[in-house]
């Protein structure tokens, strides 16, 4: 008895963390502490010559939280439109398993972007970072909205989740942009140079790389979206047009990869080149080969699985980069 105790508490425990989605809401953390203290700080520290920060470690990792709780949120409104096609196609996951009703699931959604919102007015009013708190608010109606309707409009919704994932470095950029323009520092434009490169270069990589997982997951779903009348990309113009677009939007991934790699190229920093190399070119070159290959849901499940290792990737390069750096002094 004791056993079967344990393995439905365990199921239970697997059924919530798939239904907040832990692994990407892990990732969002990643990339913003990541970003943060390896990036932020050190300038802060070794080229400002400051203790002074945007935001303290709590209020750190408030703001994280906060972002967390309204990507969960999303995550929870999505799976609750999409109740029908999961209890048919995926009976496996959270909802159809009757783990919390559909009233308690909009119950819940609610409570987490209320408090996320309400986390993101108390970092705005505490720092004067204002209209941050309006950018939760937009992005909390863009996820309802995305879920109970521009999900079946091809491609608008792949795009729209693609942006909100790269959105919350963006804030830290702006709220980084604040924070000088309140202090006098020597090399702060140097340093908001910098940064905001490394910005447009994370953003950009998070951009592309959701907004080809997004139809990696449509290829994989397609059978059930046309069913159930959502208007992806490979329902309405076919899985090889969508295969095609899958593809080039990660060519253009690689293509910009290329500029900020020929950088550090430029400047001799080997280290930094051999790891995109290794851990992001090769895997993204092996995953368009794979798009074009895939046939089944467990062949795009592979492709969808090897594009989280380069999201990964791409996020762990901000440490290693971090530590190269320190080695190289």
């Amino acid at each position: 008895m004791k056993c079967l105790h344990i393995h439905a508490m365990l199921k239970n425990i697997r059924l919530w963390l798939s239904l907040l989605r832990a692994v990407n809401l892990l990732f969002l953390a990643l990339t913003l502490t990541f970003f943060y203290y390896c990036l932020i700080v050190p300038n802060h520290y070794h080229q400002l010559y400051t203790k002074l920060l945007p935001l303290t470690t709590i209020d750190f990792v408030l703001f994280v939280v906060s972002v967390m709780l309204v990507a969960a949120a999303g995550n929870i409104i999505n799976d609750y439109y999409d109740f029908e096609l999961d209890r048919a196609h995926k009976p496996h996951r959270a909802l159809p398993q009757g783990l919390i009703s559909l009233n308690t699931a909009l119950l819940l959604h609610a409570v987490l972007a209320i408090t996320g919102i309400g986390i993101a007015f108390y970092i705005s009013y505490s720092y004067n970072y204002s209209p941050m708190e309006y950018v939760y608010m937009l992005a909390v109606l863009l996820l309802y909205a995305y879920a109970s309707s521009l999900k079946k409009v091809a491609f608008a919704g792949n795009v729209l989740i693609a942006l909100l994932t790269a959105t919350p470095l963006w804030l830290l950029f702006l709220m980084e942009v604040k924070f000088l323009a309140t202090i006098h520092f020597e090399f702060a434009p140097r340093i908001l140079g910098l940064i905001r490169n490394a910005v447009i270069f994370y953003s950009g990589f998070a951009f592309l790389t959701n907004l080809a997982r997004e139809l990696v997951k449509d290829l994989q779903d397609e059978e059930g979206d046309k069913e159930f009348g959502i208007n992806t990309l490979p329902v309405l113009y076919g899985t090889n047009t969508a295969r095609w677009i899958a593809a080039l939007i990660l060519l253009t991934m690689l293509s910009g990869l290329g500029y900020f790699m020929k950088g550090f190229w430029d400047m001799r920093a080997m280290k930094e080149f051999f790891y995109l190399l290794t851990l992001v070119v090769v895997p993204t070159i092996g995953a368009i080969g794979l798009i074009f290959t895939a046939k089944n849901n467990a062949q795009w499940g592979i492709v969808s699985a090897l594009l989280k290792f380069i999201m990964l990737a791409g996020i762990g390069s901000m440490p290693a980069f971090y530590y190269f750096g320190k080695g190289d002094l």
